[in-house]
């Protein structure tokens, strides 16, 4: 059943079938856009768009810290790798006397 749910026995006969919107009727369940009143919901509405202006305009924000973080963690990376390879030519070239001595 597609809103519901079916009790089934042993012998795979159906006992119950129950329908889920008959017992949110009998409930008393009503629907959350309908109790609150057409104000409110155009209040809703208009909150909904302005958070998510100000969620993606955090988000943008982010994503630039993020970008500035990324660029000076490689401008760092690539200074760390320059001095290594100025190290590493400076050792070549003291093994490289050594050895002709």
């Amino acid at each position: 059943m597609e809103n519901g749910f079916n009790v089934l026995s042993f012998n795979e006969g159906s006992i119950l079938s129950v329908n889920l919107t008959n017992i949110q009727r009998s409930c008393g369940a009503q629907d959350r856009s309908h109790s609150l009143g057409l104000e409110k919901d155009e209040e809703i509405a208009k909150n909904l768009k302005k958070y998510k202006a100000e969620d993606q305009d955090v988000s943008m924000l982010l994503s630039e810290k993020d970008r500035e973080k990324h660029r000076m963690l490689k401008n760092e990376r690539n200074k760390w790798v320059n001095e290594w390879e100025q190290l590493n030519e400076v050792e070549i070239k003291e093994i490289l006397d050594v050895s002709e001595e």
